[in-house]
Parts: structure tokens; sequence; C-alpha cells
């Protein structure tokens, strides 16, 4: 991935720039690509993807939202509420993580797409697991 980074599109290579923890160059190329992007969605999720990989909580989320008010299909709010369920996860708010899983699931289900849908529900019920783990859970 290192290797071929310089032949990404650019979408493509903050979410490679993050994988391969160089989140703040993802970060400041993410604001670049979503600066020059007529359609701001996917661009909003990559950099909302480095943002989250940085630790940048509200960041995240305010791109986040933004993608909610763009989605525009239920297949498209399900892929931006999956991404608010990780978040979450990883924020160890592990009740909100499994609302917004269970919304994404739902919306998968309803456009059809079965296979994102099952990778939802996993994500759901590891969410489940460690909140009913937890004290008082």
């Amino acid at each position: 991935m290192k290797a071929r980074l310089g032949e990404y599109p650019s979408l493509e290579r903050v979410w490679a720039l993050s994988l391969l923890d160089r989140g703040p160059q993802a970060v400041a190329e993410g604001h670049a690509l979503l600066a020059a992007s007529r359609d701001r969605f996917r661009p909003l999720l990559v950099l909302a993807h480095a943002c989250h990989r940085q630790y940048r909580w509200h960041e995240a989320a305010l791109l986040h939202e933004e993608a909610l008010r763009l989605a525009g299909s239920p297949a498209r709010e399900a892929l931006v509420r999956y991404e608010i369920g990780r978040r979450f996860f990883d924020e160890a708010r592990y009740r909100d993580a499994a609302a917004e899983l269970q919304w994404a699931y739902d919306l998968y289900r309803t456009a059809g797409r079965e296979r994102l849908a099952r990778v939802c529900l996993q994500a759901l019920e590891r969410s489940r697991e460690v909140l009913a783990a937890q004290p008082g859970g």
C-alpha cells in the first residue's frame, strides 16, 4: 500500500494515509479534497475516518452529521450510520454505537444490501456484548 500511495486517486489516498498512521497528512489532504469537491459525500466520510483515526471525535462527528444531511438514499444513510456506530464504539459509547448500528442494519436490509446488513449485525452484536459485560450494562 505504501509503495503504491502515489498511484491512488485522492479519495483512496486519504484513506490509505490514515491506515498507514500518517494521520496529520491524511487530515490535511482530506480537507483539501473536501474543499475541491463538488460532491462532498465521500470526501466527508473519508475525512471523518481520518479524524476518527486521530481521535478527533468532535471533528469526525461534525463531518458525519454533514454526510447524513447529504446522504439522499437509505444505503448512503446506512453507510454514515455504520461509520458513526464505529466511532461511538471506539469512544466506548457502546449503547450509542448499538443504536446507530441497529439503524444502519435496518436501512441496509430495507435497501436490499444483505451483505452489508450482515456486517452491521456483527458489529451490533459486538457492541451489545461489550455493553452487557460492563457494570450496569
